[in-house]
């Protein structure tokens, strides 16, 4: 997995700028850091699926479809 951290000052303002960067190429994810946080939880999202109702059911399901940690023709987990 690639990682690198990317924390910017804007000089203009008094607020750091995070940049998020995840890119699924076939099986293979790269991220940087931030990414790297943002997809262990959403991963760990997954262990409240079953308590989501089912339009949060639907949208974790299409977010794991973007990072391709589930098939598209699949579901995370059959309730």
């Amino acid at each position: 997995m690639y990682k690198t951290t990317n924390l910017k000052t804007d000089p203009n303002k008094d607020y750091k700028i995070k940049e998020i960067y995840i890119k699924v190429k076939g099986d293979q994810v790269f991220c940087n850091d931030y990414g790297d946080d943002l997809t262990k939880l959403i991963d760990d999202l997954g262990w409240d699926y079953q308590s989501m109702s089912s339009s949060g059911r639907e949208i974790y399901d299409k977010i794991c479809h973007l990072l391709n940690t589930v098939p598209e023709n699949e579901v995370y987990m059959e309730i």
